[in-house]
């Protein structure tokens, strides 16, 4: 009786497993067919010698010649339009000229326009439920047009922007294609991929926002490519500080002081110090934290990191004045950004001494400007222990691509819940 239950209840699982499956092929053969002619090859193509830069996906939305994509598959246009021009390919070979209408750089999305008609608009929906499948489209490595089914795996927690984990084999040529739940509506917009099946969309909720604020506008482009960026990095920066702020802080002990350790659920620490010898003169201790998050602005340039971490030195055996000179180099901070003399202006610093928790430090302030993003600013503060003879503690904190005077209220922050313990 048991055997032939237990065959029964095998034949029922297995059917049902065949006819999920099935189901899942059919519904792919009816996207594919149904989306094919809606989604394009978006190319970045130089002037100068009419040959693709860069390559990416792209798809009817909203109305029949406006097309959805990343901002980092058009950002070479975006950063040098009098290089670069923008091209669609369409799945029969033809091409034709695209105009960029608007982006959100943090989210990492544009949209672009064509002057004729471009297909069927794909309408967007809300995400279903984890464990759902999902179907990503686009043109990967320039072998035509290619559909991925993968599952999604929710939103993000740990990280700012809030993008959908997606278990698929994303590949280089299908950022800013489309992402669709069974029905065929867009869900996320694809983004990048970190391999083995691990892969990441831009949530559609994100490009409802510039698609709304296009409406208002009849669709007119921005005017400064520049100014809107910096707008949206601005106002972004902002809104993470002024979040961390409002956090409840871990803390933790490192020598004599009591720290912040994680400000944010988006912030990692670790431990970082070196293994200690029995013959050391001089220990020392290091913990660092990090955000996962940047934004990318061109090639060559990506901002909006937040670092910062803590060192504690102590000795027995050093005297004074060679502790000291140890101490000394350790006491620099160096900023974790690529920009360059063409991006930012020289850093200005200045250097003061304060108390903090009842002990003498030495503190500096440090600034550079974007020159092309005018309000956006890195920013470095190290703050120094001073008058002990055998121990020492440095914190530095800087940030990329940030409104100044919002991360200097984080630093004055932090160095308020700093505790001397004897």
């Amino acid at each position: 009786m048991f055997s032939k239950l237990s065959s029964t209840l095998f034949l029922l699982l297995f059917s049902v497993l065949l006819s999920t499956q099935a189901q899942a092929e059919i519904a792919a053969t009816s996207i594919y067919s149904t989306v094919e002619k809606s989604v394009y090859q978006i190319r970045v193509i130089n002037k100068q010698t009419g040959d693709k830069s860069s390559i990416g996906s792209g798809f009817v939305v909203n109305k029949d010649n406006i097309l959805a994509t990343n901002y980092h598959v058009v950002s070479e246009y975006v950063n040098d339009p009098d290089l670069f021009r923008l091209e669609y390919l369409a799945t029969d070979g033809k091409k034709g000229p695209l105009e960029l209408i608007d982006f959100d750089i943090v989210h990492d999305l544009a949209v672009i326009k064509s002057k004729k008609p471009m297909g069927t608009p794909l309408s967007i929906d809300a995400l279903p439920p984890k464990g759902a499948t999902l179907f990503s489209l686009g043109n990967p490595m320039d072998l035509g047009f290619t559909i991925v089914k993968g599952s999604n795996n929710g939103i993000l927690t740990k990280a700012e922007d809030g993008n959908i984990l997606f278990s698929g084999s994303l590949n280089q040529g299908m950022s800013g294609g489309p992402t669709l739940n069974k029905e065929g509506h867009v869900i996320g917009v694809n983004v990048a991929t970190s391999g083995n099946d691990i892969s990441f969309l831009v949530a559609a909720k994100y490009l409802t926002v510039i698609l709304d604020r296009l409406e208002k506008n009849n669709y007119k482009p921005v005017a400064d490519r520049f100014a809107h960026s910096a707008a949206q990095i601005r106002e972004s920066s902002k809104k993470i500080v002024n979040k961390i702020l409002n956090n409840k802080w871990s803390s933790k002990h490192i020598g004599n002081i009591t720290v912040p350790e994680r400000l944010d659920k988006s912030i990692l620490c670790w431990d970082a110090s070196r293994k200690p010898k029995k013959d050391d003169l001089l220990r020392s201790y290091l913990t660092t934290c990090s955000n996962r998050d940047n934004i990318y602005v061109s090639e060559s340039l990506n901002i909006g990191t937040i670092n910062y971490d803590y060192t504690w030195l102590q000795t027995k055996d050093l005297s004074p004045t060679r502790f000291y000179r140890h101490y000394e180099k350790r006491n620099h901070s160096i900023i974790g950004s690529r920009a360059n003399k063409r991006d930012v202006t020289n850093f200005s610093c200045h250097t003061d001494f304060t108390q903090i928790a009842s002990q003498d430090f030495k503190t500096t302030v440090c600034r550079r400007d974007y020159i092309k993003y005018e309000g956006l600013s890195d920013m470095m503060f190290t703050t120094a222990l001073v008058g002990k003879e055998s121990k020492g503690f440095l914190f530095n904190l800087d940030f990329t691509g940030t409104d100044s005077k919002t991360a200097l209220k984080l630093f004055t922050r932090m160095l308020e819940t700093f505790k001397w313990e004897k």
